[in-house]
């Protein structure tokens, strides 16, 4: 049977990609990931590293990863002496310029700042390639903000983007008419990916055929009978098995103006002492099998379809990424004590004498963003997952308040639908950053799925 060859653009850690492997029609996998383009080394590693565990070479592996400058020129000669010619492409330019819920959130003066972004102009890449191998599909993947900004003549990039592509001779008109646009905004946790995550997506076929976007295949617990589908994938069917995790207490002076070298060795020693009974958790971990299986065998459909997902493949794996990030006293205090699904703007509104002491225990400014800090549901599937958690997780606080804490980078990996034995080849924190900026395998597994169906219509 054939193999479809998929190049992926701007590729990140793969979880485009892996979606596409994953995918399988009656036990045959017809995509192949035969080159891939990704500036940034420890995420080029990464992907170097999946692609070895599904039993390429590791010199076949590194020949097919190219971690170089998309931008230059050296970088698409030496892809497309890679490959001469290629089914598929598949990938979405970084999409922190046209993010709403980074620069361009922030106070007038910032927006203007970033109004225009080197960034923005990173898809004509895309259509250069594009243009030179001429695809029979293409799958372009962006953050809704990208259908909203407009460039200096006052065009929503877009739509730019969509007239270029169909410049090319592409087709991106949905085979449902409903759709009157020529992209598609999907929800990840409609496809089974526990998490609240909206991004657009493009689909663009040469072959003279509509686009079947993917049908979903989950919804919210209150519709499933009145649907015929799945319930949501929540926290508690993602995360539930994981074992239990403490942070360490990080020594901060309890008053401002003070630094480390004004606490006394008393505090010191205290803190000391309680962090050595604390199990922050150990990374790489022995796989914990027994809880996963416990969580397995107790769940319903839609949970046990998950952890089949990210189930490891071997019975030896060690768990990575499963450490519980240092806090201070302060936060610990909040965390446990906030309720589940509560978030800074709640005790921000409430007049509840609880709720003041809490808001006591937050040092930061919320003067411009209200939901700085966020404590999950277990019933709900989680909020969207972003690059932002290298630098601190205070809008992902685990619903388990006996663990004051807030997720761990294998949590991340789980809610954006990484399996267990995925590694991201970065040290400590930064790896939240691959993660958050990856699209789910799963969502990406749904649309090769409907990729599949048009290539299929060439076939038949």
């Amino acid at each position: 049977m054939k193999k479809f060859k998929v190049i992926e653009l701007f590729a990140g850690a793969g979880g485009f990609s892996h979606g596409f492997k994953r995918f399988q029609n009656n036990g045959y996998y017809p995509f192949e990931l035969i080159a891939a383009v990704e500036i940034d080394r420890n995420a080029a590693n990464t992907l170097i590293s999946a692609m070895v565990r599904q039993g390429i070479t590791r010199e076949e592996a590194e020949r097919r990863v190219i971690c170089e400058d998309i931008t230059k020129k050296g970088t698409k000669k030496a892809l497309y002496d890679l490959c001469p010619e290629v089914d598929v492409i598949i990938g979405g330019p970084p999409c922190q310029s046209f993010s709403t819920i980074g620069p361009r959130s922030g106070c007038k003066k910032q927006q203007a700042k970033f109004a225009r972004d080197n960034r923005d102009m990173l898809f004509e890449h895309y259509v250069d390639i594009v243009k030179h191998y001429k695809p029979k599909v293409i799958l372009f993947e962006n953050v809704r903000g990208i259908t909203s900004k407009t460039d200096s003549s006052g065009n929503k990039y877009i739509d730019v983007i969509s007239r270029r592509f169909e410049k090319l001779g592409y087709n991106l008109k949905s085979e449902n008419n409903e759709i009157k646009t020529k992209y598609i905004v999907l929800n990840a946790a409609d496809y089974g990916v526990p998490q609240f995550r909206e991004r657009v997506f493009i689909i663009g076929n040469s072959l003279g055929v509509d686009n079947p976007y993917p049908k979903k295949t989950h919804c919210p617990k209150e519709m499933t009978e009145e649907t015929g589908l799945l319930p949501y994938v929540t926290l508690m069917n993602a995360i539930g098995d994981l074992p239990h995790v403490y942070p360490k207490i990080t020594l901060t002076p309890r008053k401002k103006g003070l630094t480390l070298k004004d606490i006394d060795e008393e505090t010191k020693l205290k803190i000391n002492d309680l962090n050595l009974k604390r199990n922050n958790g150990i990374d790489p971990a022995p796989y914990h099998w027994d809880r996963f299986y416990s969580k397995y065998n107790s769940g319903e459909i839609a949970g046990k379809a998950f952890l089949d997902f990210i189930k490891p493949t071997q019975d030896d794996i060690m768990l990575t990424g499963h450490v519980a990030r240092g806090q201070q006293e302060s936060d610990i205090e909040l965390f446990t004590t906030m309720d589940e699904g509560m978030s800074s703007s709640h005790l921000l509104r409430s007049n509840d004498p609880k709720h003041k002491k809490l808001l006591s225990l937050i040092k930061y400014d919320m003067s411009s963003f209200l939901d700085k800090y966020k404590k999950l549901s277990w019933s709900k599937p989680c909020n969207t997952i972003f690059a932002h958690m290298q630098k601190d997780g205070n809008r992902f606080i685990h619903p388990d308040s006996k663990q004051g804490r807030t997720l761990t980078v294998r949590e991340a990996a789980r809610i954006q639908s990484f399996p267990d034995d995925y590694v991201f080849e970065a040290i400590g924190n930064t790896r939240f950053k691959y993660i958050g900026n990856a699209v789910p395998p799963l969502l990406a597994m749904a649309l090769a799925r409907s990729i599949y169906s048009v290539l299929c219509c060439e076939e038949s």
